[in-house]
């Protein structure tokens, strides 16, 4: 994993240095359109450390040993899930949110911020795979409370489905690749599961088991 860490970190630092590289030659020949190669170069580095940080961030975050982390607490899942949900319909494009069984309090054990945390990951994943729709419903059977995100998106290979939740391992080319990764162990940190299915050229549902809290109610 370190030696995956090292190899991310360095990805963005090559575009850094090539950026800077230019814009202080750009400097030197008294360039005439500098400002704009300034702008230019500027945005793309902060680009660049808005990466390095996710990167440090996300492998802060899977490094953290159990001991330490803070204990589940009964969470509304579905205004979590609302708030998430809403905030995807801020963005850009056509993609068509819709989402099932959040218009009343339904409580499981997790975190609220770090459960937030885990469904932008998979809404944002939906979004990357191209999807036209993507469906969050939320269920409770007995003891346990459902989330699920379906898309209709690209989908995922058969012999790729078993590695998404690896460490570093993305079907992307950008992003650290522990998404998944921290989901799992955060997830079954609070006692639940998480599992996914997924077609190719059909779409992706990802399914959250979290324990109920009681009588769904908080305490």
């Amino acid at each position: 994993m370190a030696r995956q860490v090292a190899h991310e970190i360095k990805n963005p630092l090559t575009p850094i240095r090539l950026g800077m590289q230019h814009l202080r030659r750009a400097y030197f020949d008294r360039r005439g359109n500098f400002d704009e190669i300034l702008e230019r170069n500027v945005e793309r580095v902060l680009v660049e450390i808005d990466r390095l940080d996710e990167i440090a961030r996300s492998f802060s975050r899977y490094g953290t040993a159990p001991d330490q982390r803070l204990p589940a607490h009964a969470t509304d899942v579905a205004a979590v899930a609302r708030d998430v949900v809403a905030l995807e319909r801020f963005g850009q494009g056509a993609l068509a949110w819709e989402i099932e069984g959040a218009d009343a309090p339904v409580h499981a054990l997790a975190r609220d911020e770090e459960l937030r945390e885990v469904l932008l990951n998979l809404l944002e994943n939906a979004r990357h795979a191209r999807a036209r729709t993507v469906r969050v419903s939320v269920d409770r059977d007995g003891s346990e409370v459902m989330l699920r995100v379906a898309d209709d998106g690209e989908g995922i290979p058969d012999e790729l489905q078993t590695r998404v939740f690896e460490p570093h391992f993305s079907t992307r080319t950008s992003g650290s690749g522990l998404g998944l990764a921290i989901s799992r162990r955060m997830i079954e940190g609070w006692g639940g599961t998480i599992g996914l299915r997924s077609r190719v050229g059909v779409g992706t549902e990802v399914t959250l088991r979290l324990r109920a809290n009681g009588d769904g109610r908080h305490d």
